[in-house]
């Protein structure tokens, strides 16, 4: 099954190709608002989101590492 993290991340390097995706994201300010974005984007789908909640959202570390990792890949796309 799709139990590798490397398939959320190479999902959120897709959306952050976008240069208007990558300001969207960087706009918003809360951690909700930018998990939202995230999830709700049109590339995410059921077994990506289960696969974030899974490996991110359950503990407050985690979820602080998907963002460090998502400004990392905006900071190597700009």
């Amino acid at each position: 099954m799709f139990n590798d993290p490397d398939i959320l991340i190479s999902k959120v390097k897709m959306i952050m190709e976008s240069p208007t995706e990558r300001s969207k994201y960087q706009d918003l300010t809360s951690f909700q608002e930018k998990l939202s974005f995230i999830k709700n984007h049109f590339i995410m789908n059921d077994l990506a989101i289960r696969l974030m909640e899974r490996q991110y959202l359950l503990s407050e570390e985690k979820q602080h590492e998907l963002m460090r990792t998502v400004d990392d890949i905006i900071a190597q796309a700009d």
